[in-house]
């Protein structure tokens, strides 16, 4: 990633200075501990159960795995904004709804698979659960994708009028 040349303090004002080093809201950094918090719960739930039953079924091992691994991937999302601590910008919340996004899918595909071939029952319901959520987090990507165009256009705007 191309990162381009900061400019020396004295060139950037005050005010744009205080905006760029704002920390997390306190209810932003507890929306993100708590995040943290059951993403780590859930992983160590998971990992208890998967290793201490160790004659189950392949398609049983293989669901603790991705849910093992969406969880953990949520962990790191809180704890890479928390250990940062600054406001999370129109590009980490397209991130995190395309996080959400791909979680939905691959629960939802996983769910609706089990139904379909391994005849699960509860996998219809699992499945459709899961399209719900997708289309929570497929709201919240619509809606971050257009702050996130909105500023970009705005940027143009400010490069344009400036130069």
């Amino acid at each position: 990633m191309n990162r381009p040349t900061p400019l020396p303090t004295e060139a950037v004002p005050a005010a744009l200075r205080d905006l760029l080093e704002r920390e997390l809201t306190p209810g932003a950094r507890w929306a993100h501990v708590a995040l943290l918090l059951l993403g780590a719960g859930a992983s160590v739930a998971l990992a208890a159960l998967w290793l201490t039953e160790p004659a189950l079924p392949a398609r049983t091992q293989a669901a603790f795995a991705v849910l093992l691994a969406i969880n953990l991937g949520w962990c790191g999302y809180a704890q890479w904004a928390l250990r940062h601590r600054r406001v999370l910008y129109a590009r980490h919340r397209l991130l995190a709804a395309r996080l959400a996004l791909a979680f939905c899918a691959v629960y939802s595909l996983g769910a609706f698979a089990l139904a379909a071939f391994a005849g699960v029952a509860a996998g219809w319901p699992a499945g459709a659960l899961g399209l719900v959520m997708g289309a929570a987090a497929m709201a919240m990507h619509v809606r971050a994708d257009r702050y996130y165009a909105g500023l970009q256009r705005r940027r143009e705007e400010l490069e344009r009028g400036l130069g």
